[in-house]
């Protein structure tokens, strides 16, 4: 039977091994499966001997469960006792009258014995923007959400979001939004409308941090492979947008006597043609663009 280990060490999944080991030289194959709504869980395939092994990161069923069990037993490696087992609580929608708002919490209860606080948001949304960080988007309309309306729930960080845009002056008609990654194939937007909001963000007091964490062309993030022997190589800071048979890019062109301009580029259905085809058609706009 081959060696699993797991990092971080926490036994979350009750893991039946089913890896056998073959001969060395032999062909590698491994396979992990979940079962949904369980912490049971499959590992089967073959490794030959000596082999340098595989690494599988795997999704958790309950992130916060996941969470509460590695404190614990990351303070028992320190020496700290802990009691008890590690419980998390979750808030379902059906314990809330509104989901879109809701009263300002009580503090904690209890003494508390450490704190770890986060990098600004700024340095998480350049995250999500550089790399498309869909889980992080997801993560980030819910916390405005529960910012400002204390509770973390889709619904009140939509119910913001439309808040926001009606201040920056964009028709709800062009726009449907169902998820805040965009990865639902029901979300809608207009090309008139994504133009409408960078020009409102170019010209708010956050344009300078705004503008840092789209990726740049030839430079990083999803951009990084894209306008390399162009003029528009450094030029380009805009997002990109991908599903099947659609592809997107949206931001600003500086051009040569250091104007800016805002654009944005959806192209949906393009069904026969390649993605790398369509993301040239793309390039080659921008690049027009800067003429």
């Amino acid at each position: 039977m081959a060696a699993l280990s797991l990092l971080p060490p926490i036994e979350f999944y009750r893991i039946d091994n089913r890896v056998r080991t073959v001969a060395a030289g032999g062909e590698r194959h491994i396979y992990f499966q979940r079962t949904p709504g369980s912490r049971d869980a499959q590992l089967w395939g073959a490794i030959p001997l000596r082999d340098r092994g595989q690494d599988l990161p795997i999704g958790v069923e309950d992130p916060a469960q996941f969470a509460a069990q590695a404190l614990g037993t990351a303070l028992e490696r320190r020496g700290v006792a802990v009691g008890g087992s590690a419980i998390a609580e979750h808030l379902f929608p059906d314990a809330l009258a509104d989901l879109e708002q809701a009263p300002e919490p009580a503090p904690p209860a209890g003494v508390e014995l450490a704190r770890r606080v986060s990098a600004p948001l700024i340095e998480d949304l350049r995250i999500t923007a550089k790399v498309s960080q869909n889980l992080h988007a997801e993560l980030a309309l819910r916390a405005v959400g529960r910012a400002r309306r204390h509770v973390g729930s889709f619904e009140a960080g939509m119910a913001e979001m439309k808040t926001f845009l009606a201040e920056a002056g964009i028709d709800p008609a062009g726009y449907a939004l169902m998820d805040g990654s965009g990865l639902s194939r029901l979300d809608l937007v207009t090309p008139s409308t994504v133009v409408r909001l960078l020009r409102h963000m170019y010209h708010s007091p956050v344009r300078d941090p705004w503008i840092s964490i789209l990726p740049v062309a030839a430079r990083d993030g999803t951009l990084s492979a894209r306008f390399g022997a162009t003029a528009a190589a450094g030029r380009v800071y805009a997002k990109t947008g991908t599903l099947s048979h659609v592809s997107a890019l949206s931001g600003y062109l500086q051009r040569p006597d250091a104007t800016w301009v805002a654009f944005s580029v959806l192209v949906n259905n393009y069904g026969g043609r390649s993605t790398a085809e369509i993301r040239g058609v793309i390039d080659r706009i921008c690049n027009l663009i800067l003429e």
